[in-house]
């Protein structure tokens, strides 16, 4: 259950933060529609990355494109570094503006910023099998406190805001903003550095599609059921906004969203540690003098600058709304160079059998 663990909580870092807000601007109603189609175009990736990887030999990024040479390695391998470490920079600028709103409101943000990137810098120096052992753990802990968050805001709810159910016209797939959703798939990458830590078995991870896929639609009608769909399109944090509405008289805590928090701090800390880490390990491989050692500390330096450099959250709204395209052209040509690239491999060992026998 470690993988499919690992796959969950990093997915958790990312829905819980930012998906709720991004999908409820891609249409008016009949918000399941685009939330199912983002489930099948991961599906559709991961299948091609998992087969890929399968077919060579359980190796990772930088094992499958460095025997390519250089010319070929580095336009795959350095914008996937960029995107990994934008995903640590982004999710850790994100969870520091909800940290400002739920527990410290007077807290500057630079302390914070840095608070979270000697967490994450120590928590990638632990190497890859520290952090899958820290994933299952903080899993089987913050999993319940997080659905219970989750399943309460059911006291506030109001079926009637969930009408209309459905959008015949799906008119959110002509004007493009189903694009920038799809930031909310971007986990499935980081199982290409995992093969030579630990062997990835394709049927539990698309198992784990199928509460994943669920949990994409319910977090979404949530602020739809509590405030309405007008209301919840003007909140920079609808899903938080919506579980701190929650009053349980017989909690040991006043706010709900305590639960919440908690728990997404620890999927936070777990996705930019293996970020951190995984950048450091392709670094490394590409550049064999460089020890990951003194990279990681770097790698922390321009993840705390860079995400400091982000004034406030609108520009925090456009730079995952500019990516877009760069986000779309990583997301299909490294599970396609992937598989291309095990078939190759799977081929030449056929080839080799087959010599051997002869």
């Amino acid at each position: 259950m470690t993988i499919p663990l690992f796959f969950l909580g990093t997915h958790f870092s990312i829905i819980f933060l930012l998906y709720p807000r991004a999908l409820l601007h891609t249409t008016q109603y009949g918000h399941w529609e685009p939330a199912v189609i983002n489930m099948l175009i991961e599906l559709v990736l991961l299948v091609i990355l998992l087969h890929g990887l399968k077919k060579g030999g359980h190796q990772d990024f930088a094992d499958l494109f460095l025997p390519l040479g250089r010319w070929i390695s580095t336009p795959l391998l350095l914008p996937l570094i960029l995107y990994i470490l934008l995903i640590a920079i982004m999710v850790l600028r994100g969870f520091a503006e909800l940290m400002i709103i739920v527990f410290v409101a007077r807290s500057p943000l630079y302390a914070i910023l840095a608070l979270l990137c000697l967490i994450t810098l120590l928590g990638s120096s632990i190497g890859s099998q520290g952090i899958m052992r820290a994933s299952t753990l903080f899993s089987l802990l913050h999993i319940p406190a997080l659905l219970f968050a989750l399943f309460a805001c059911i006291n506030n709810s109001k079926l009637l805001n969930i009408f209309p159910v459905v959008n015949p016209t799906m008119d959110f797939l002509q004007h493009g903003k189903l694009l920038v959703s799809l930031f909310s798939i971007c986990p499935f990458l980081l199982l290409g550095m995992l093969p030579p830590v630990c062997k990835i078995r394709i049927k539990p991870i698309l198992m784990t599609m199928l509460p994943l896929s669920a949990l994409y639609v319910y977090i979404v009608y949530i602020p739809i059921l509590v405030y309405g769909v007008n209301a919840a399109v003007l909140m920079n944090f609808p899903l938080v906004t919506s579980i701190d509405s929650v009053n349980i008289t017989w909690s040991i805590f006043n706010r709900v969203s305590l639960f919440y928090a908690v728990a997404l701090l620890a999927f936070i800390l777990i996705i930019s540690s293996f970020s951190q880490w995984a950048s450091a390990v392709l670094i490394h491989k590409m550049v064999p003098r460089w020890k990951e050692s003194y990279i990681r500390p770097c790698l922390s330096l321009i993840i705390y600058t860079a995400a400091l450099m982000i004034p406030n959250w609108d520009w925090y709204v456009d730079i995952y709304t500019v990516d877009t395209w760069f986000r779309m052209i990583i997301f299909v040509s490294i599970p396609v160079a992937v598989y291309i690239r095990g078939q190759f491999i799977q081929k030449q060992a056929r080839k080799q059998v087959v010599q051997n026998d002869s």
